[in-house]
């Protein structure tokens, strides 16, 4: 069973990596595990210019081929992703 530190260093080591790759204006992980199912659960949130004009299920296939390629979806459980552009980005924080 894994523990609230090793859930936390795979969260930023998610956040990393996202956040290098997709040159990502805001990316940040946010580690929700609980401790009931053996892997970790994760909402994750990418803002990047890379994301314009990419439909949704297309960026979520992005992220998640990213993290299987640096072999860390092996150790999650669940993951909630959530990739912005900027522009929806920032209608999201000003509603």
């Amino acid at each position: 069973m894994s523990n609230e530190n090793d859930s936390a260093r795979v969260a930023e080591l998610v956040q990393e990596k996202c956040a290098s790759h997709f040159e990502a204006q805001h990316c940040v992980c946010v580690d929700n595990t609980d401790g009931v199912c053996s892997g970790y659960k994760f909402e994750l949130t990418v803002v990047s210019s890379q994301f314009e004009k990419v439909p949704l299920l297309s960026r979520h296939r992005k992220i998640n081929a990213l993290l299987k390629e640096e072999n860390i979806m092996d150790s999650i459980h669940a993951l909630t992703i959530h990739a912005w552009t900027p522009a929806q980005w920032s209608a999201k924080q000003e509603g």
